[in-house]
């Protein structure tokens, strides 16, 4: 049942980089600090929830994600690492700092190929409670992330539910 508690981040790594961000150019420089930070995650083992990781290696690819993203701040991976850094904190129940890079990755490039949104909505939703926001990205996240088949049901259902919540 400890798993089912929120992690409080006692002492703060490191703040949140701004939205202002665009992901705007390719650096190659980026590209390779991106693939050495997707390497060390992929070493970490299984991002499947409730599997063993090694949380030292996913530590270390969030200082290289986040180290990119400081050198590099226009390159076309911000949003990329981002998603990574989010998938990361999640798996660290840490659902506040999950949530600001998911939306990170959609401020940085409102195009971004992750379903973002969806899982920003996912997370107020379910961990958070923020249903109201929850459902707003929901219905954004249906049209702009619509290529994404396994989210789009179960973002149909929870506006539905949500929206059905609502007007009772």
């Amino acid at each position: 049942a400890l798993d089912q508690i929120p992690m409080y981040r006692y002492i703060a790594v490191a703040d949140v980089f701004p939205a202002t961000l665009k992901a705007t150019e390719s650096i190659p420089a980026a590209d390779q600090l991106f693939a050495e930070a997707e390497q060390t995650r992929r070493q970490a083992g299984t991002m499947v929830p409730d599997l063993l990781k090694n949380e030292d290696v996913l530590r270390k690819a969030l200082g290289k994600y986040a180290n990119m993203i400081r050198q590099y701040q226009t390159s076309d991976k911000i949003d990329d690492a981002a998603f990574r850094m989010a998938d990361i904190h999640e798996v660290f129940n840490d659902f506040q700092l999950a949530l600001q890079y998911y939306q990170r990755a959609y401020q940085w490039d409102p195009a971004t190929p992750y379903p973002a949104r969806f899982r920003a909505a996912n997370i107020l939703d379910r961990k958070l409670h923020n249903r109201a926001e929850a459902l707003k990205l929901y219905q954004e996240a249906l049209i702009k992330e619509a290529q994404f088949d396994e989210w789009r049901g179960p973002a149909q259902r929870r506006v539905k539910e949500l929206t059905t919540s609502d007007t009772k």
